[in-house]
Parts: structure tokens; sequence; C-alpha cells
């Protein structure tokens, strides 16, 4: 074979090939497509196909305390104020071997009679070596009026009272209420309101409603004060007056 029906053949090849591509050649254009019907697609191939995307966060966690719900706040606000109570020294009197000692302490001023005598019921300050005579109960009022403090007793306590110690009790009562009562001079005694006669400090009777003084019971006290001596006191007032009068005369010639 020639080379010119080499080439005649290859050429008829060559075309022969390009017309069998046409044949089979992928269609092009809407019009080459055609819809399948979902039930003729196999597999799930026609599912709508979803992408989720996931995000990993770290979360740190801090715990605070709990706040109340509701905050109340004082309804006033007050400063702290320091008030001192200003007491004054009063003399109480207390038994000791039949004597009468005074114990000074510190009360309002101002204190009743009947506060008084329940200081003197209460009987002396704890380690002190006195006693009192004066039994709760047995001062059932004490009443001042110009000066005269009547003080009523129970007569059914004041009887409990020895007879040798009675002039001590009552004692205790006056120097007490005199000493410790501004206006207070003079003490009288009642039973259910009616006078009654005690013993002075000389253990002799009073008259029935007597006013009794200071005086009367300070032979009971363990210090008895001494008695001004007024002879002495007048004596010197007189050689004073003696000495001024001869100072005074004239030198004679």
């Amino acid at each position: 074979m020639n080379r010119r029906a080499t080439a005649v053949i290859g050429s008829a090849a060559m075309l022969l090939g390009a017309l069998a591509l046409a044949a089979c050649g992928v269609p092009t254009g809407d019009s080459s497509f055609e819809e399948i019907p979902s039930q003729d697609i196999q597999f799930g191939l026609d599912a709508t196909s979803t992408s989720t995307s996931t995000t990993s966060t770290t979360t740190t966690s801090t715990t605070v305390p709990e706040a109340p719900d509701t905050t109340v706040a004082p309804e006033t606000s007050e400063l702290a104020t320091t008030s001192t109570i200003r007491l004054e020294p009063v003399e109480i009197y207390f038994v000791t071997r039949g004597r009468l000692q005074p114990v000074t302490l510190e009360l309002p001023p101002g204190s009743s009679p009947d506060q008084i005598a329940d200081v003197l019921a209460a009987g002396p300050p704890e380690g002190v070596a006195l006693e009192t005579l004066i039994e709760d109960g047995l001062i059932v009022s004490a009443i001042e009026s110009g000066g005269l403090l009547t003080v009523d007793l129970d007569e059914e306590t004041l009887d409990r009272i020895p007879a040798t110690e009675q002039t001590e009790a009552i004692g205790q009562i006056v120097l007490t209420m005199i000493s410790s009562l501004r206006r207070v001079g003079q003490v009288t005694f009642t039973v259910a309101d009616e006078p009654i006669a005690v013993k002075r400090g000389n253990s002799l009777s009073s008259a029935v409603g007597e006013a009794l003084t200071y005086e009367d019971y300070v032979v009971l006290l363990v210090n008895v004060p001494s008695p001004v001596d007024t002879a002495v006191d007048d004596q010197s007032e007189g050689v004073s007056t003696t000495e001024a009068a001869t100072s005074s005369d004239p030198p004679s010639d």
C-alpha cells in the first residue's frame, strides 16, 4: 500500500470517529435536562442536606455569695450617750453591840422616807460587821409635814423585837431619818395611825405621840460627840473683854 492510500484511510478513520463522538455527545442547554420523579430516586439522594456547625464554648463559673433580698436600714440612728446619775452621801445607822454606828451610803438626792426605810430594812453593806433591827414590814409608812416625820409601825413586827433591843431599833429610825432627810428635825411614832410611846435613848419611855429629836438618842452612838464647854468659851470672852477694857483706860498720873 502506498502513502496516498494510507492517508486516505487515516482521514476516513478520523471522520468516522468524529461522527461517533457527535452521536454520543452530552446534551447542553435547559432543554436538554429532564426532571426525574422523586419516587424514582433511590438511596435518599433527593434529601435536603443540612450542614450543622457546632461551637464548643468553655465557661468559667465564679460563685458569688448571695445577697439578701432586701436590706433593712434602722429606722433611727441614735448616738450612744452616757448619763451620770448624781448621788449624795447619807448616814444610815446600824447596830453593833448595843450601840449605833453610822455608815455613809450614796443615794439619789431627794430620797423619800419610804426609800430610806427600805435601806434600813436591807441591812448594812456586805462585809460590814453591823446589823439592823429594822425588819422588812416594820415601817408601814413615813409621812413628813412641817419638819415632823410621822412613822407608822406594824404592831406585830414591833412586838417581835425584844424589849431590850427596842431602844436601839427606835434609835436607828430616829437618827437615820433626821440625818438623811433635810426637812426632818423630829420624829413621832404611831401604830395603826394611833400615837404611841417608845423608848428613848436612856431606856425611859417617851410620852405618847411625843416628837423625838436626834439628841434623844445621841447617847447610843459608838462615838458620842464631846459636849461643847460653853463655860470655857464664856471665860475666854470675859478675859478678852477685860483686856480690851484695860487697854482702853487712859494712863493714870
